[in-house]
């Protein structure tokens, strides 16, 4: 006896079990971008928005990389939520959508086959979120990350090397001081209540990997938790820094936020470029 595929079997109850809606031609969005608007107090507006997360009459349609082409199957009068996605560390194996930007929805009639071009819709932060600190070395001289934890050496404002505006960071190391250590000035107080939801926004061009972390005083120890950070880079990149995890693990309810660079064995010197540093977080 001839045995019939599975799939010869099993295609007239698929094609059965199929939305009504699958059975019509897509409308398309097409978009290229988001052009991230900061005000007052937010600094400068970069951003390295991978993905687009798209919903439709609050359904899931998927991830598209940018500039995205998204079918949506839904036809008529639909809502449209369009949300900002990064890659958290700046891993591409962890797409996020970034909690701090603003969505774009827009109300929309779609009709079958018929392409809609969204272009670069405009977001901002989120009205609820606290910016810890913004440093982006305009004033002249870093006014964040000013207390040496590790290291003899120092970082100054330079204006040759810059992501954005007039000046950026830089941090000088040399074959006699090839560790350089910082941390915030600044105590911050309550991050590790649940949820944690605490980032870090880097931009950064360096000949040397840098790491990011929290130091505290846990009991009578000390404690320093690192984990996130960046590999060197030829051009100015920017990087979005989850820091819930470290701060989970170091059980600190008040602590600093620290970086620590440190220069490969293989090279007798190199310079580590930040600029637009900001951490985020949610009020409770």
């Amino acid at each position: 006896m001839m045995r019939r595929p599975l799939l010869t079997l099993l295609l007239p109850l698929l094609l059965m079990a199929c939305p009504e809606d699958l059975e019509n031609e897509p409308a398309y969005l097409l978009v290229d971008g988001f052009e991230l608007v900061t005000a007052g107090g937010e600094g400068a507006g970069t951003e390295d928005i991978r993905e687009v997360w798209a919903f439709a009459d609050g359904e899931f349609m998927g991830v598209f990389p940018l500039p995205g082409r998204i079918p949506i199957f839904q036809l008529g009068e639909v809502t449209i939520r369009l949300e900002a996605g990064v890659h958290q560390d700046g891993r591409s194996v962890t797409p996020e959508i970034y909690p701090f930007y603003t969505a774009v929805e827009r109300t929309v009639t779609l009709m079958g086959g018929e392409q809609i071009e969204i272009g670069r819709p405009q977001i901002r932060y989120r009205d609820r979120t606290v910016f810890g600190f913004v440093e982006d070395f305009e004033s002249g001289e870093p006014q964040i990350f000013t207390d040496v934890a590790g290291g003899r050496g120092n970082w100054r404002v330079q204006s040759d090397v810059v992501r954005s505006g007039n000046a950026a960071g830089a941090i000088m190391l040399t074959d006699s001081n090839r560790l350089f250590e910082a941390a915030t000035n600044t105590t911050f107080r309550d991050l590790n209540a649940p949820p944690i939801n605490v980032w870090l926004e880097v931009d950064f061009l360096s000949e040397a990997p840098t790491l990011f972390g929290v130091l505290g005083t846990g009991g009578n120890a000390g404690v320093r938790v690192f984990d996130p950070g960046f590999v060197p880079r030829t051009s100015w990149t920017k990087i979005y820094f989850n820091l819930g995890p470290v701060i989970g693990s170091a059980g600190l309810g008040e602590l600093r936020i620290a970086l620590s660079s440190l220069l490969p064995d293989d090279l007798a010197g190199g310079t580590v470029y930040l600029d637009n540093l900001k951490l985020l977080y949610f009020t409770p």
